[in-house]
């Protein structure tokens, strides 16, 4: 058995050169030695994984169609063994990834990560964070009851005031008057094939631009100090990386196990009692857009498309505006304030409308 093996072995490695790859994965000096602060990246691939292996089970019992969908949901709950276990995972999955990247995101910009020699891997981990965002929205809509039909009503109504390509996209999104089978078609398609298609793609050129570029720091001590401490990604960093990715998977199974997804009645045009709200990372802007000062069609506008426009092309612009080397965030007194602001911001729009809802509730 081992000849065989050894074999094989031999065989695949004259053709695709195992050790070669083996030393360029595992093998990677890593400037001070590993952390648990690098864990980041591997922790969102590991979720994204489980999320296709939880996706791809649902996928054998879920019917994408309006006159099937929610029963197939529930049938999936009530009917399949442990798949009310599979879709809460898959559920809290998805919240887990927009944290994991919410805090990543963070973890590059305290760090000062997105400046020379890496604005390559800021851009594309920004059209990573985009994704991540549009996975949730759409797969939101798959269960077809009434949290899902009209989260994603009012999801599309903020994007229909999108300057010049809105209306389009709106259109596209429903493919008719009111949600209907269209529009649940064409989620199920972005979600399923178009998303995951170029996640998959995005993440390996992030993999290989940060790969390029080094691990980023912070990095204290002598440059023969950080000689020192130098480790190669395999054993001690991988080690790290496979505890950080036992703790999520915990958390996610525990919140699944403790929380299990319960829908609501069917979709339907009529809302009845229900007050209609988007899934809670995207209820900050809900919020704002409640403020009098976003009355009106161009108030609208300006909250839901202008603020968070600019916001993003700020973040695109950023490594290029910030050209000073120094990354210690404690010496960006303006970076960490602006920080401050928008994570305060952001959780206390956040807390408002979970508050306003106990209220109408």
């Amino acid at each position: 058995m081992n000849a065989l093996f050894q074999q094989v072995y031999d065989f695949v490695e004259e053709r695709i050169g195992l050790k070669t790859l083996e030393a360029k994965l595992m093998k990677e000096p890593i400037k001070g030695g590993s952390r648990w602060a690098y864990v980041f990246g591997s922790v969102l691939l590991f979720i994204f994984i489980m999320q296709a292996i939880t996706g791809m089970l649902l996928m054998f019992y879920y019917i994408p169609s309006a006159d099937h969908a929610y029963a197939s949901t529930q049938f999936i709950i009530h009917e399949v063994d442990y798949g009310w276990y599979i879709l809460s995972y898959h559920f809290w999955g998805s919240s887990a990834m927009v944290v994991m990247v919410f805090a990543h995101m963070s973890q590059v910009f305290l760090w000062g990560a997105y400046k020379k020699p890496r604005e390559m891997v800021w851009l594309v981990g920004l059209a990573l964070f985009g994704l991540v965002m549009a996975f949730g929205f759409t797969g939101y809509l798959l269960p077809w009851d009434q949290r899902a039909y009209w989260a994603t009503t009012v999801g599309v109504e903020i994007m229909d005031k999108t300057p010049v390509i809105g209306d389009f996209l709106a259109r596209f999104l429903k493919g008719g008057p009111t949600p209907g089978q269209m529009t649940l078609s064409r989620f199920f398609v972005i979600h399923v094939m178009i998303l995951p298609g170029a996640l998959m793609g995005l993440a390996g050129l992030h993999l290989f631009l940060f790969r390029s570029a080094g691990p980023a720091g912070p990095f204290r001590g002598t440059p023969d100090e950080l000689k020192a401490k130098t480790d190669f990604f395999f054993p001690r960093q991988v080690w790290k990386d496979i505890m950080a990715m036992g703790v999520v998977f915990l958390i996610i199974s525990t919140l699944a196990l403790i929380e299990p997804v319960q829908l609501l009645e069917q979709a339907t045009p009529d809302p009845g009692d229900y007050h209609p709200e988007p899934e809670w990372y995207f209820l900050f802007l809900f919020q704002l857009l409640r403020w009098k000062v976003f009355s009106g069609e161009f108030g609208q506008f300006l909250g839901a498309i202008a603020i968070p426009g600019l916001f993003m092309l700020l973040l695109v612009a950023l490594p290029f505006i910030d050209r000073n080397p120094e990354r210690n965030i404690f010496k960006r007194p303006i970076a960490l304030l602006c920080w401050a602001v928008v994570m305060i911001g952001i959780t206390v729009l956040t807390v408002s409308a979970i508050l306003n809802r106990e209220f109408l509730d």
